[in-house]
């Protein structure tokens, strides 16, 4: 069997050097129908490897349950990858953050004693070791060396703490899980380059516009290994209520460019993102509103319903080098890593023992659109950047043992066989290449039709970057021009008003196939059928359900709903009708409100509910408080990483607490004792900053709760009271945070202080808020699952939650099919019985992917609306390019 092993320039399989060109695809974001269409149009993008995580909790919902198949066969998965000729780098985490619920950790493990997650603590590895004992044996039988495709496994991911003491001790033990399950190929470990690195393992690089940066500086660092971009990101998550994230087509593909110019390989954070079905979106740590989308279109060369964009054209420019010129860049080393320039023209340079490469970037300067360069020993050289704003320009490269590409001013697609040298440049480009010590010289064609010559027994193909971006290499031969070619040469997707295409076959021969005639067929989407309510929830008015009693209040996952929604019930007798202000600061999340039967509110964290104060007018005697409770999704990072769902805590009354303006000062330093051990790595950050104090005093005649809540601070923040450490907040972006005091008070006076690091505004102090805790609600706590609508239920309730239905006809076609809701407004969605995922209209996602492989001939959507509200204006679209684009 083969052997994989890696030096300082790449990694080798059986002693020969490969050049990995790779893209996350997740299988659990995409239907099973899907994965292999997925996978091809990743290879025709140029790829020769995908990455995919492993989501433990995708396959271990509750405890010991254990799904492997269908949908979830991760393995039928990685052997559709290798017929297609593609490595796959395997991430098992057991943490994998990737957006994902809870970073992929079950939810089932927030309700063990004794869990420190991401820690080398005995109750965490000891479900984890289970974990791998499960899934990662029959996994070893795939890799290179028994024969199949998984070339590269991955410890953990971001494991950024550095001075933890048990931090390499976690890493190790994890590596050793990898060993005992049969894994033998190279680990790789992508920590942010901190220290100390993991033993017997290749450390890697995360990032997006700071990506070449991020490679010199893991060459500064000299661990060793290839130089390898294991998340090199071409987007960024989604979350509701923010606008869509997007990065340039044209600076995707030149970062892409520049890492080669580095001497590193790299991988696409994603090439095809997919979705979030049901209830998987993760939620992210950097704002108070930070909840994904169901979407993880992520701006990917792939888009969410399969579609190419226009990503994926201009990356085929630099993948398909890459790939096809990966056996000259495999032995190439930059020199060591200097400066990085950000605002003008930089070069790269690659020196190997079969030739060398320099790489020209404008660094995204588009006013900069041409280069002059001098080789070493060679001429000066004129080269285009326009189209990347990137060039990779080769000399004295050892084509064959007789034959050196000596120079050439414009960037080669490839090279195609052992004669077959394709370059590309804007149409119209003066072309130089010497072969051998001959020079030739031509311009760039235009259009669709290849410039073909003849040179020292060689065949020089010149073609557009526009044309090269649609150059396929299938069965052995070129193809020129087409929007798309599929598994054979018999699933030629012409581009539109295209008449014909020229294929060039490894023998040199030409030929061209007709593009069929007619006009092309229109894409006309489904009409849905009016839309019938078919059941409300009676949940918030109804005395004759089946509630379960609940002794205290719990949260979801002690509950066993580890996902979605649940209802929660309070009865209470009042002495007298009455105003009540309430909170429920023990509710993380979204939570819907009904007093005796009327919606009273929504609490949460979103710009358009509140986490303040809820009037309630009381009714003397009897009172019912209905709360549907939303699970929006778990931390996928961070300090917060296991949070409680549902409702965990007391509902309270509540008074505005007024105080006295908080004094504002500066300090000299800071006790490191308010660093949690965990967030330790960021001492070195914190000592650099200014840190501020924002101090008050207080008087308590009687001990009582407090709630102290902060939102849109841009600083990391901790909290003291009583010189008692409360919480610390490492900030992203806009830093929130809320706790209740209670142990910390004491009658009489008392010392609150906020410690924040940065350069702080003098109104900080208006982004705070206390409220006096005056007691809880006391009564009758139960608790109902939230369940799928049953026919002949009542129809007939305002405001109440509601579930609407509709029907459609399906004629099959290969344009992905979205749902435009309207009139709607937050909820969930079904389709044929398959969950599509959560809707809501606070943007920026509206349209929702409908799988062409869980579509029929007549298919009936379900919608459920948390208010009742009827998605009169909904409607159907074809959308090839995702849910953003039209």
């Amino acid at each position: 069997m083969a052997n994989v092993t890696y030096g300082d320039r790449s990694f080798l399989v059986d002693g020969q050097r490969i050049w990995l060109v790779s893209g996350s695809v997740h299988y659990f974001r995409i239907p099973s129908a899907l994965w292999k269409d997925a996978l091809l149009k990743a290879k025709r993008g140029g790829l020769n490897c995908i990455s995919t995580c492993i989501a433990w909790n995708y396959h271990e919902m509750s405890e010991g349950n254990w799904e492997t198949t269908g949908e979830k066969d991760i393995g039928n998965f990685i052997r559709l990858a290798s017929d297609l000729g593609l490595y796959v780098i395997l991430r098992p985490g057991p943490f994998i953050g990737a957006d994902w619920d809870f970073g992929g950790l079950p939810a089932w493990l927030t309700t063990k004693t004794g869990m420190t997650y991401r820690t080398n603590s005995a109750a965490y590895t000891h479900y984890f070791d289970k974990y791998f004992r499960q899934i990662l044996p029959p996994l070893a039988d795939l890799q290179v060396t028994r024969g199949g495709n998984i070339i590269l496994i991955q410890n953990e991911n971001g494991y950024d703490q550095t001075v933890m003491p048990d931090r390499l001790s976690y890493l190790d033990f994890i590596s050793q899980l990898f060993r005992r399950s049969g894994f033998d190929i190279p680990i790789i470990t992508s920590n942010g380059l901190s220290g100390p690195p993991l033993p017997d393992s290749v450390e890697t690089v995360a990032g997006g516009d700071d990506i070449a940066w991020r490679l010199k500086r893991l060459r500064r660092h000299e661990f060793g290994g290839p130089k390898l971009a294991s998340e090199f990101r071409t987007g960024a998550a989604d979350v509701w209520g923010r606008e869509h994230r997007v990065s340039p087509p044209a600076q995707t593909a030149r970062q892409a460019m520049e890492i080669l110019g580095c001497g590193g390989q790299f991988n696409y954070y994603v090439y095809h993102g997919g979705t979030n079905f049901g209830f998987w979106a993760g939620r992210l740590g950097d704002s108070q509103a930070s909840c994904q989308t169901t979407s993880y279109d992520l701006d990917a060369p792939i888009s969410e319903g399969g579609g190419l964009t226009e990503k994926y054209y201009f990356t085929r420019l630099a993948n398909l080098m890459a790939s096809h010129m990966g056996q000259f860049l495999a032995g190439g080393s930059s020199p060591r890593a200097g400066a990085t320039l950000h605002d003008a023209t930089t070069v790269m340079d690659l020196d190997g023992p079969d030739g060398s490469w320099a790489f020209v970037s404008n660094n995204g300067r588009e006013d900069i659109e041409t280069a002059t360069l001098s080789l070493p020993d060679g001429p000066t050289l004129t080269v285009p950047l326009g189209t990347l704003g990137a060039a990779a320009i080769p000399y004295q490269l050892e084509l064959t043992p007789d034959k050196q590409l000596d120079y050439a001013n414009l960037t080669p697609l490839g090279m195609f066989g052992e004669k077959i040298l394709v370059f590309h440049a804007p149409a119209g480009w003066a072309a130089r290449i010497s072969i051998s010590g001959k020079e030739i010289q031509a311009k760039v064609p235009k259009g669709d039709a290849p410039l073909l010559v003849e040179h020292e027994g060689l065949q020089i193909v010149l073609v557009s970057s526009e044309l090269a971006s649609r150059t396929w290499f299938v069965e052995d031969t070129l193809v020129f021009g087409p929007a798309y070619v599929g598994e054979t040469l018999d699933d030629i997707f012409h581009a539109r008003g295209a008449k014909q295409c020229m294929l060039l076959g490894l023998d040199g021969r030409a030929t061209h196939r007709k593009a069929p005639g007619g006009n092309a067929a229109r894409h006309v989407a489904p009409k849905l059928k009016p839309w019938k309510r078919q059941a409300v929830c009676v949940e918030p008015s109804a005395d004759d359900l089946d509630w379960k009693k609940l002794d205290r209040p719990t949260g979801l996952d002690k509950l066993g709903v580890h996902q979605g929604y649940a209802w929660y019930r309070l009865a209470w007798n009042e002495p007298r009708a009455r105003k009540r202000q309430l909170m429920l600061p023990d509710c993380d999340d979204r939570a819907t409100l009904f007093l005796n039967g009327s919606l009273l509110g929504v609490w949460g964290r979103e710009e358009d509910v509140t986490r303040g104060p809820i009037a309630a007018n009381v009714a003397k005697g009897a009172n019912t408080m209905v709360i549907l409770a939303d699970n929006l999704g778990r931390y996928c990072s961070g300090l917060q990483l296991g949070e409680q769902k549902g409702l965990w805590g007391p509902i309270y009354e509540t008074r505005h607490m007024p105080i006295r303006k908080p004094k504002l000062s500066r300090l000299d330093k800071f006790p490191q004792r308010v660093v949690p051990r965990t967030m330790s790595h960021l001492m070195g950050e914190l000592g650099s900053l200014p840190v501020w104090s924002l101090d008050l005093d207080f008087n308590l005649s009687q001990v009582t709760p407090i709630h102290f809540a902060f939102a849109g601070v841009p600083h990391h923040v901790a909290v003291l009271c009583n010189d008692r450490v409360l919480g610390f907040y490492p900030c992203r972006e806009l830093n929130f945070g809320d706790l209740t005091l209670a142990a910390a008070l004491r009658k009489g006076k008392n010392a609150f202080r906020v410690l924040l690091w940065g350069d702080v505004e003098p109104d900080v102090a208006g982004k705070c808020r206390f409220d006096s805790l005056l007691g809880s609600l006391d009564g009758s706590l139960s608790w109902r699952p939230w369940e799928m609508p049953v026919e002949g239920g009542p129809v007939v309730g305002k405001d109440q939650p509601a579930w609407y239905a509709t029907t459609f006809h399906y004629s099959p076609s290969d344009w992905p099919l979205f749902l435009h809701v309207a009139g709607a407004k937050k909820g969930q969605i079904f389709l044929n019985g398959h969950n599509v995922g959560r809707f809501w209209t606070v943007g920026p996602q509206q349209c929702y992917y409908l799988p062409r492989c869980w579509l029929e001939e007549t298919n009936e959507l379900l919608l459920f609306e948390e208010q009742g509200n009827l998605p009169r204006r909904t409607r159907l679209e074809f959308r090839a390019a995702g849910p953003y684009r039209p």
